[in-house]
């Protein structure tokens, strides 16, 4: 079936706008209902939601660093424009691959939406406050594991993962 150039520009923007909202109003959520601000500007984790006892906490979390804080031994003066930098490029590539696609579907094109979404998201963060705000926190406490917490993340990390997983279930199904 093929999708009108129209059509794709409102899947893209609807999808970009609904996932952008929902994560800078989560983040609000978490920053407001997680954290106390000690001055202006700047927040300390003050509250810990246990959602699923063992399992899923809601905690505030600041990352300044990229995904499983891989940057943050790179110094901040460099740390900050370059995450920006590679965020703008990333959101940009997939923004040029999205409407390059031949022949798509919707589910190939919601993913490569989702993701984008998701670092625009992130983007916004780390423009304006320096960090990303991070607060589901998943962890293995019910099998022993309590000490394993998976990297606390966001809505903005969580459809990027999801429109990662779109793309490659999509690959596989385009294949056969």
């Amino acid at each position: 079936m093929l999708i009108s150039l129209k059509s794709r520009i409102v899947l893209l923007l609807t999808v970009i706008l609904v996932v952008i909202a929902a994560d800078q109003a989560s983040k609000t959520w978490a920053q407001k209902s997680l954290a106390y601000e000690l001055s202006p500007g700047q927040f300390y984790p003050h509250h810990e939601i246990t959602v699923i006892p063992k399992f899923f906490n809601l905690i505030y979390k600041e990352n300044p660093a990229a995904a499983f804080s891989i940057t943050s031994s790179i110094p901040e003066w460099f740390r900050k424009p370059f995450l920006v930098t590679v965020s703008m490029v990333a959101a940009l590539f997939f923004l040029i691959w999205y409407f390059r696609i031949r022949d798509p579907d919707w589910m190939i094109l919601t993913s490569f939406s989702l993701i984008m979404g998701g670092a625009v998201g992130n983007l916004i963060d780390r423009m304006r406050l320096g960090y990303v705000i991070d607060f589901i926190d998943w962890y293995a406490g019910f099998v022993g594991y309590s000490g394993m917490h998976w990297p606390t993340f966001n809505i903005a990390d969580s459809c990027i993962v999801v429109g990662a997983i779109g793309i490659f279930v999509h690959s596989f199904q385009s294949k056969r």
